[in-house]
């Protein structure tokens, strides 16, 4: 569940994404609706990458003659991409104050269900975030092993990175917390070939 996101720019969008809405680490969303429910998946900014297509060449590229919408002049390839976790999925229930929807029956498993290429990622909220890793009242960190594989190289960082937020945004156990992040350090530690 490895998931490429392009982040759209100020003339593609009336409020466009800020930096800090796709920053490492960042809890982050998309809706889809199957057999007439609608579902919330979960995933984390994990990666990101800056694609310029010009770099290197001199001078504007101009517009292709056969496009079918009028590009005037100078084509504007520049893009940033987001590499995308998906960590879950619950059930969209009602709408909340503020914030949109709640989360209910929240699993921490694989998404069963491929997004579709126009699908819009957004960004989770606080009491989403919540909701997420407090489905029963308790912390569920169910796809750590998952996160790990999936963000191979920044795995270790971005699930530090969420334990972070999970310690200044949630009412988590700090024993608990203090456990997983001694396990992802040592495991990333003894990974690359150091054991502290």
């Amino acid at each position: 569940m490895d998931y490429v996101v392009e982040v759209y720019r100020e003339r593609e969008r009336e409020r466009p994404p800020e930096k800090q809405d796709y920053e490492f680490g960042q809890p982050v969303y998309s809706t889809t609706t199957v057999r007439g429910n609608e579902y919330a998946v979960v995933g984390v900014v994990y990666d990101s990458q800056l694609v310029d297509p010009d770099q290197g060449r001199e001078g504007p590229r101009l517009s292709n003659p056969d496009q079918e919408m009028f590009v005037p002049g100078y084509v504007d390839e520049k893009r940033t991409l987001l590499g995308v976790a998906f960590l879950g999925f619950a059930r969209l229930s009602s709408h909340t104050e503020g914030d949109g929807y709640s989360l209910a029956d929240v699993e921490q498993e694989m998404p069963r269900w491929t997004l579709d290429i126009d699908d819009s990622v957004s960004t989770l909220s606080t009491e989403g975030f919540r909701q997420f890793h407090f489905p029963e009242g308790s912390l569920r960190v169910q796809y750590y092993d998952r996160l790990i594989s999936t963000a191979d190289r920044f795995g270790a960082e971005v699930t530090l990175s969420l334990i972070d937020r999970l310690r200044s945004d949630t009412p988590a156990d700090e024993d608990m917390l203090d456990v997983i992040e001694q396990k992802v350090r040592w495991e990333a530690n003894s990974d690359r070939g150091v054991v502290r």
